[in-house]
């Protein structure tokens, strides 16, 4: 594990320890810090952002119930991101016809820099929801959420060979001149500001009513 890396998960598992020792407001450190993670890899699977949202937010709940079985065998992002992605697959699989969704986004004019990284995202979002399901979910955590390939076989449950084969399936699927574009900074299912503030929100009034996260 890249030493960065390193230091982050010791930090997710301390601040673990704390939520788990009684500081359960605390549990919002991690919602903040993974929030556009875990939105991303929901909004990979379901093809709506309010119930990508509502994906995020009964993730989070499910981790805090969870919270004191978590013993650090993986990273806490990767344990949590698998939670999100079994709550977005259990959807779509509940509800397999999915309506098509108009993308409303702010019309507010702003630096021209701003625009191109907003309509480029939009761009790509496009070519995305065009994969079909099974190469868009591996196309997202593996360039959107930048999960390895042994993370992502684990997160669907399908061998890392598997992983390859329709990560190439995927990028051949979507115009090569969009694929090199594909990266978090690109604008692709962002997740801040507003957004992320009502998510955590949720979550911090939710496990307010929720019992201790005790061992």
């Amino acid at each position: 594990m890249e030493p960065a890396r390193q230091s982050e998960a010791q930090d997710d598992q301390a601040v673990v320890r704390r939520v788990v020792g009684g500081a359960r407001h605390d549990f919002t450190i991690l919602v903040r810090r993974y929030n556009q993670r875990l939105y991303r890899a929901a909004r990979g699977i379901v093809k709506d952002d309010g119930e990508a949202e509502d994906v995020v937010q009964q993730a989070w709940l499910q981790a805090y119930r969870k919270l004191a079985t978590f013993r650090g065998d993986a990273a806490f992002s990767t344990w949590v991101t698998r939670i999100a992605i079994h709550e977005a697959l259990s959807r779509v699989r509940r509800a397999p016809v999915i309506a098509e969704v108009v993308d409303q986004r702010d019309a507010a004019d702003g630096p021209a820099e701003h625009r191109f990284q907003q309509e480029l995202g939009a761009l790509l979002e496009r070519h995305v929801e065009r994969l079909p399901q099974g190469l868009r979910e591996v196309l997202v955590l593996r360039e959107v959420v930048e999960l390895d390939t042994a993370e992502t076989a684990a997160c669907l449950g399908i061998s890392e060979e598997a992983v390859r084969v329709r990560l190439h399936r995927a990028r051949a699927a979507v115009a090569t001149s969009l694929t090199d574009a594909l990266s978090p900074a690109g604008g692709l299912y962002g997740f801040a500001g507003a957004r992320c503030d009502r998510i955590t929100a949720w979550v911090d009034d939710a496990i307010a009513r929720e019992p201790p996260a005790t061992a």
